[in-house]
């Protein structure tokens, strides 16, 4: 994660070292990405980056911690929707305007495309060691509402059933696709068969 002097820099500086990052790991492999390609769009210099990131793989995770966090953001924005629409609704909503952030910017649909590609593992670890949980206690927080609502059962264990969820429409880019079926109808029959799960 970065040092205390990234935080303490002007934003228009920060913002500077993201976008140049983005800009750098979208549209190479990761391997080939260096510290002197990120500082040289940043308009910094090489040791002035040393005082804000350990190293390449931190300033990376931090990129897909941001990422991470306005996903999570975007999901419980949805929550006021809650009384008037279905859990599936919700989701599908929520998909909905995940597909507009990632068509309204082509450098992170990108580096998300590089990330499934070409992270290496041991960084998309420690990426997915942070992201996975709080991802799952926002899902956790959504279903219990929809278990309060009497969408869901009494009885629904909401963490196990946040995980579940999680986990399935997360490794999306691991299922054995036929050639009929595309990434949103798979989303779209796991969320089916969740929601008919948890009434």
């Amino acid at each position: 994660m970065p040092k205390e002097t990234f935080y303490n820099l002007p934003q228009d500086k920060r913002q500077r070292i993201i976008n140049a990052a983005i800009d750098k790991f979208s549209k190479e492999h990761y391997s080939n990405v260096t510290i002197n390609a990120i500082v040289k769009a940043a308009g910094i210099p090489k040791g002035s980056f040393y005082q804000y990131f350990e190293n390449k793989d931190d300033l990376y995770i931090h990129l897909f911690t941001g990422m991470g966090d306005e996903k999570i953001d975007l999901f419980q924005r949805l929550k006021t929707k809650i009384a008037a629409i279905s859990f599936k609704d919700y989701m599908m909503s929520y998909i909905a305007e995940l597909k507009k952030l990632e068509a309204s910017n082509e450098q992170i649909a990108r580096l998300k495309r590089e990330f499934l590609n070409e992270c290496p593992q041991e960084i998309k670890k420690q990426i997915l060691k942070v992201e996975m949980p709080k991802s799952i206690e926002a899902y956790r927080d959504v279903i219990q509402l929809y278990v309060d609502k009497g969408e869901f059962r009494r009885d629904l264990d909401a963490k196990v059933a946040a995980y579940i969820t999680v986990m399935g429409i997360s490794n999306l880019e691991n299922y054995d696709y036929s050639e009929s079926e595309d990434v949103l109808s798979v989303l779209t029959r796991i969320i089916d068969f969740l929601s008919n799960s948890m009434y």
